[in-house]
């Protein structure tokens, strides 16, 4: 009876000590991002620059984390039937100048940071597994054309890891083709090292995408990324790639993630 008793007593104490589970998050989850970003000074240098990059992602309590590629543009699925998403997207182009070591490129016109707005649709043609998205958008300024992208993603999780890789294309207008790999008959004096040259629209890039998700906590989480394009069709027989940049287009970053419910901040989403 005595062993009973204090067996009894140590079981109580241990309830006692037993920590209450972590309440489960309700209304909105948010999760955010930043790190740095290397990737060419320009479309068709052959040099690199460091920026800063991120995102901003929400999904309600209790669904999928939804998938969304690092290259992506920053868009709002206002349309979402869970197999199809749509809605406005924005994204910015670095400016092309003489400065960060391209000094080559003197004689040539300057292209100014762009700030684009467009819009976006992606399908899922299998759920959570392969998705097809694309991005149509027109320049305010800067270069002043119309681009866009097309990407195909295989997403596999192993564990707490998110795997994605897949091919993407580009494309663009006259007027974005004329802004980086065109070249007048006095640039070309001026400069020397390119002949003239008069860039067409249409597909201007291929290559492959991949990234990795790793979630430490439910909280946090880092995704490293990396992507390979080639300057094909019009934009990869321009002198300008070939003599002054490259026709190869490399991109790697690495960001720090943290999730957090609305709710936790007292907004009552």
């Amino acid at each position: 009876m005595l062993l009973a008793t204090a067996a009894s007593s140590s079981f109580a104490a241990d309830l006692a000590a037993t920590p209450a589970p972590l309440p489960v998050p309700e209304g909105w989850l948010v999760e955010i991002g930043a790190g740095p970003e290397v990737s060419p000074s320009f479309p068709g240098a052959k040099t690199y620059r460091v920026l800063p990059t991120g995102n901003v992602a929400w999904h309600r309590a209790g669904t999928p984390e939804p998938f969304a590629s690092p290259d992506d543009g920053f868009g709002i699925g206002l349309l979402d039937l869970g197999w199809l998403q749509a809605g406005p997207v924005a994204r910015f182009v670095a400016q092309r100048g003489l400065s960060n070591g391209n000094g080559n490129f003197v004689g040539l016109h300057n292209v100014g940071w762009t700030g684009e707005i467009g819009g976006f649709a992606q399908v899922w043609l299998w759920p959570e597994h392969l998705r097809i998205r694309s991005e149509v958008r027109q320049a305010v300024n800067g270069h002043k054309g119309l681009d866009g992208n097309l990407q195909i993603d295989l997403v596999q999780a192993f564990g707490p890891a998110l795997f994605s890789i897949g091919p993407r294309m580009a494309f663009g207008n006259s007027t974005y083709m004329n802004a980086y790999f065109s070249v007048s008959p006095a640039e070309a004096a001026v400069n020397g090292l390119v002949t003239p040259y008069t860039a067409s629209g249409g597909i201007t890039s291929v290559g492959a995408f991949a990234s990795v998700k790793y979630h430490f906590t439910p909280a946090w989480s880092a995704t490293l990324f990396g992507g390979y394009d080639r300057l094909v069709n019009s934009a990869g027989a321009s002198p300008i790639p070939n003599r002054l940049g490259s026709v190869n287009q490399f991109t790697a970053g690495l960001t720090l993630n943290y999730a957090f419910s609305l709710a936790s901040l007292g907004l009552g989403f």
